[in-house]
């Protein structure tokens, strides 16, 4: 259910700046989902196709790439798409990518 929240937040972004740039249309919006973003891309379509009738919004297609998991390890800079795979250094690892929800573009009439 947090997926409304999340697209009605994303929707409020994609329609500021559509109202930035004087459109009169959305024709597209991308977004990047990290594999472990912890959203359900088919959710977000949904309230996405019923959040945005009666806006500027209400054609667009809504496009998802998804971002595949990366750890870096910060002592030896190598990067694994999974905790099993880390190196040996103990040195724990730091989130580079995997864990985001972004607006990646946004195609304007």
């Amino acid at each position: 259910m947090h997926e409304f929240a999340i697209t009605r937040s994303l929707l409020q972004q994609i329609l500021d700046e559509a109202r930035r740039q004087g459109a009169k249309r959305v024709c597209q919006v991308n977004l990047v989902v990290g594999e472990r973003a912890s959203v359900v891309p088919e959710c977000v379509r949904f309230y996405f196709e019923e959040l945005r009738k009666g806006t500027v919004a209400e054609g667009a297609e809504l496009h998802f790439r998804t971002e595949p998991l990366r750890i870096r390890c910060p002592k030896c800079g190598s990067e694994f798409s999974s905790i099993a795979e880390m190196c040996s250094c103990n040195a724990g690892g730091e989130v580079v990518s995997g864990e985001e929800l972004v607006i990646e573009s946004i195609e304007l009439e």
